[in-house]
């Protein structure tokens, strides 16, 4: 037996999803195939500043200023004519208008419904610019900090000069007048230079990270790895280490910061290695979506789960410096570089002790180039 809704049934249907429409947090608009509006609700009214009835009939290109405006109707002349969909089914960021003529920054989402064999489009829209304006504050104040940093790491390298030049030459010409505490101090000094040298090094490459962005250009990876490790040929003889990979993929973005990510991971991996443990570390890659998603896994001390989420902040060491030597500005350095590139950074604990250092690089190819060694 069919059953079929009276008309009361469906004028209660029609009231209960009006109020649901009015109701909701985000603004909804439905259109028809020419791009005139057939709905507008409450929300919307709030985020453009106009009633319903003013744009009822009116075509949706009214809440958009140029030159969005002047494109939205060929989008949808070419998704009928041809199906190109590019703005139907996808989300993304434009600018609104509103009533009083202000512009706004908004995410807009677009999708195609059918109502009794009628073609009809419905936007979901979001007044983002509160976000917007939180994320400008946000670069700025991180422009300002890195600003801060530079300046500051950089005025501590002339009194550090000063501070290594006195130190060598109380090493030079007075150590043998010096008593034994006081040789030990002169140890200390010198020592502590260095390592604030190292820190101030580090600092400033951090603070450099985003203002010297550098070039994009394709490379491959596996070529970059063998680079390195050449570079760290004598270190792995010192300790039988080894340094292995997978068939890495050609990348298109920043070489140098690439090959200064890779250098940190396996320096680290090297140097967290049991002294009585050869250490081994493997570079894979895999492509998930859009990225590339690098594993660099070493069979070292490995990490505390409860560190994995600190782990990549400035100056967070988990050991002291007389076991493992370092400034802790080098996991941060590593994240920086690979948000840099709006990619991803993470720790995975290794199946057999050890860490897996995990991070995503844009997959602007999805070819394989060089062989695994």
């Amino acid at each position: 037996m069919t059953v079929t809704a009276n008309s009361s049934e469906r004028s209660s249907a029609a009231s209960v999803l009006q109020a649901i429409l009015d109701t909701t947090v985000d603004g909804l608009i439905t259109i028809d195939e020419r791009g005139r509006i057939l709905s507008f609700n409450k929300a919307c009214e709030a985020i453009f500043g106009y009633a319903a009835s003013e744009v009822m009939g009116e075509n949706v290109s009214c809440l958009m200023p140029l030159p969005y405006r002047e494109e939205h109707d060929g989008y949808l002349e070419r998704y009928h004519d041809g199906g190109e969909a590019s703005i139907i089914g996808k989300g993304r960021e434009v600018r609104g208008l509103r009533k009083d003529g202000s512009t706004f920054p908004l995410d807009l989402a677009v999708a195609q419904v059918e109502v009794d064999g009628r073609v009809l489009y419905s936007g979901i829209v979001r007044d983002i610019t509160e976000r917007k304006q939180a994320e400008a504050k946000i670069i700025l104040q991180n422009e300002e900090l890195g600003r801060f940093a530079f300046m500051a790491s950089h005025d501590l390298k002339e009194p550090l000069r000063s501070i290594e030049a006195f130190a060598e030459i109380l090493s030079l010409d007075y150590a043998d007048k010096l008593d034994a505490e006081g040789q030990n101090y002169l140890e200390i000094l010198m020592s502590s230079a260095s390592r604030l040298r190292s820190v101030v090094n580090d600092v400033l490459e951090y603070s450099r990270l985003e203002a010297d962005a550098g070039g994009a250009e394709e490379f491959d990876a596996g070529n970059v790895l063998k680079q390195l490790r050449e570079e760290l040929r004598d270190r792995l003889k010192e300790t039988g280490g080894q340094v292995t990979m997978d068939e890495l993929p050609v990348l298109r973005g920043d070489r140098v910061r690439f090959y200064r990510l890779l250098q940190n991971l396996i320096s680290n991996a090297l140097k967290y290695c049991p002294p009585e443990r050869q250490p081994e570390v493997h570079v894979s890659a895999a492509l998930h979506n859009d990225f590339w998603q690098f594993r660099v896994q070493d069979n070292g001390i490995g990490i505390d789960p409860e560190y994995y989420s600190v782990i990549f902040e400035m100056f967070k060491r988990l050991h002291t410096r007389d076991t493992y030597s370092g400034t802790g500005i080098g996991l941060a350095i590593c994240r920086r570089i690979v948000e840099n590139w709006e990619g991803e950074i993470w720790i995975e604990a290794a199946p057999d002790n050890g860490s897996v250092f995990c991070f995503t690089f844009p997959a602007t190819t999805g070819m394989i180039s060089g062989e695994g060694t």
